[in-house]
């Protein structure tokens, strides 16, 4: 593909996204509206300021002497650590907004068209304040990742994420369609935590290396949480909802009102296959690097390709700095499982932290 055309065409998406938000807030519930969500904005800006902050001190203090050999971990950290901070508030918020229906959202999809607020056009207050707050840290992630952070190899797919995803948020809250983002949000912010402490631990060095293996539980708690909710609830509670009923089998699908071709509707579904479509090219990479741990052989190509299931950052020190750099071999037969693993953090091509 034209790369740079994507480029630019993913960025004006982003922009056209951002300025079409805004005037529709001004225009359906006034300017302050609008407002709120510069202020949102801007509070997202600091609070990650000051998040990487701190988190630098905390890897200091935490980080085996092997992971901080290399600056970079500890900037990683970091950046990490926000995310972290960001998918737990947002997580238990969710949480708390379905509670408060007895999750009958989640149990029984049909609901999620039937809520007698969504043809008034008055979303509740609180599910109002998660979609602004949600829409602000997209927002400012978008931007950061196209004019802050670095370039990785995952970062047209990172890019189409961010602006696939900023337009289902957009288009479920001016369409009156809250309950089924909240359900996408929630299974998005929830698995995204165990992906977040999986980096940042393999920043700090507590793999197997460390005799902790830390990095490799987290990376079998994500590759069930990841299945669970990115894939299984993800089609199941999410996508299966916004199909028309019976379209494809008897009894799947809730949603039974009409709609042309072309109408946010087919948009949002459109959008929806998008992000699956992602959520199974990542999970395909993590099994690459399990199929690697198991066999005891190099593992740095999956390493190289996967840099982040959804923030671009690579696992179980596959890719980090300060590893022991040395040319690919196979590992003996016979050789225990913990002598596999821990070899594996010696036969990483030189090159590769030219890809961080």
């Amino acid at each position: 593909p034209d790369l740079p055309k994507l480029d630019l065409g993913l960025t004006i998406a982003c922009f056209a996204l951002f300025f079409c938000d805004t005037a529709l807030f001004v225009r359906n519930e006034g300017i302050h509206v609008a407002g709120e969500l510069a202020l949102y904005m801007a509070i997202t800006a600091v609070a990650i300021a000051g998040c990487r902050v701190t988190a630098k001190q905390v890897g200091l203090r935490l980080g085996t002497k092997e992971a901080l050999k290399a600056p970079r971990n500890l900037r990683k950290f970091g950046d990490q650590s926000w995310q972290l901070v960001v998918h737990l508030l947002m997580t238990a918020y969710e949480v708390l907004l379905l509670n408060r229906n007895g999750w009958l959202w989640w149990t029984d999809t049909r609901t999620l068209w039937t809520q007698p607020w969504q043809t008034s056009g008055e979303c509740p207050a609180d599910l109002r304040s998660l979609y602004i707050a949600q829409l602000a840290i997209w927002f400012v992630t978008a931007f950061s990742h196209k004019f802050v952070e670095a370039k990785h190899n995952d970062y047209f797919v990172m890019y189409g994420h961010h602006v696939a995803t900023l337009g289902l948020v957009s288009l479920s809250y001016f369409n009156g369609w809250q309950p089924i983002g909240l359900s996408t949000l929630f299974v998005h912010d929830s698995s995204d935590i165990i992906v977040d402490t999986l980096k940042m631990v393999n920043y700090l060095g507590y793999d197997a290396k460390s005799g902790t293996f830390l990095a490799e539980i987290f990376f079998a708690l994500n590759l069930v949480t990841w299945f669970l909710f990115r894939m299984y609830f993800f089609i199941s509670k999410v996508i299966r909802s916004t199909i028309p009923k019976d379209f494809f089998f008897p009894g799947w699908g809730d949603y039974d009102l009409p709609a042309p071709l072309v109408s946010p509707q087919n948009a949002c579904r459109v959008l929806l296959v998008v992000l699956s479509l992602m959520h199974l090219y990542w999970y395909g990479l993590f099994l690459r690097i399990l199929v690697r741990l198991i066999r005891g052989t190099a593992g740095h190509e999956a390493g190289r390709e996967y840099e982040g299931s959804s923030d671009s950052e690579p696992v179980l020190g596959l890719v980090r700095e300060g590893t022991d750099l040395k040319p690919s071999t196979l590992v003996p037969f016979g050789r225990s499982r913990l002598d596999r693993v821990n070899d594996i953090h010696g036969r990483i091509m030189q090159k590769d932290a030219e890809y961080m």
